[in-house]
């Protein structure tokens, strides 16, 4: 018979002092409160693998900086994937590399590439210069942190935009041909 578990409140869990050993409060389904006996406060999910049926720990954060409403969302998250036979920690790992991904794959990433790559082929140093100056003035400032697969041409237009309004029409040329390249070196 399985046993009936009181939900935590969030005066319990700030009431919580550590003791000499690690404890556990229970809050349902699967997740729990570890305090240390260094007085931090984590929430754990303990679940069993969809195709291994192996229990395992999902980490979710210290308390308070991760609330209870928090982390029982989270579980509840958890606890639908595993309905559907995926394993939340490897769909957590691959939410993180697509994070990290996208994290290397900026525009701005894929111009530093662009720029070394430029570096090798033995370019003078005050004309690599110029086209970084370019980019920094007129590029970055509105697509610096984009992924470039989501640097479309509208949004490389509207960047230079106020180069056009300016009648710069050879500078406009130029940084869309550093761009175009770096579309093409991605």
């Amino acid at each position: 018979m399985a046993v009936k578990t009181t939900p935590l409140t969030d005066t319990q869990i700030k009431a919580l002092k550590a003791t000499s050993k690690d404890k556990k409060y229970f809050d349902g389904g699967g997740l729990f409160l570890l305090v240390k006996s260094t007085g931090v406060k984590l929430w754990r999910f303990k679940y069993k693998k969809p195709i291994s049926h192996k229990e395992t720990l999902l980490s979710f954060g210290k308390y308070p900086e991760t609330s209870l409403q928090q982390a029982r969302k989270q579980r509840d998250e958890a606890r639908e994937l595993i309905k559907q036979g995926i394993d939340p920690q490897h769909h957590k790992a691959e939410q993180e590399q697509r994070k990290q991904e996208a994290c290397n794959n900026t525009f701005y990433a894929i111009a530093e590439k662009w720029f070394k790559f430029k570096t090798e082929q033995g370019l003078e140093e005050q004309t690599l210069k110029k086209a970084w100056r370019s980019l920094e003035n007129h590029v970055f400032p509105y697509i610096k942190d984009i992924p470039i697969n989501q640097v479309t041409a509208i949004k490389a237009i509207n960047a230079l935009q106020p180069l056009n309004n300016n009648n710069k029409y050879e500078t406009v040329k130029r940084v869309c041909r550093r761009i175009n390249e770096m579309d093409r070196l991605h």
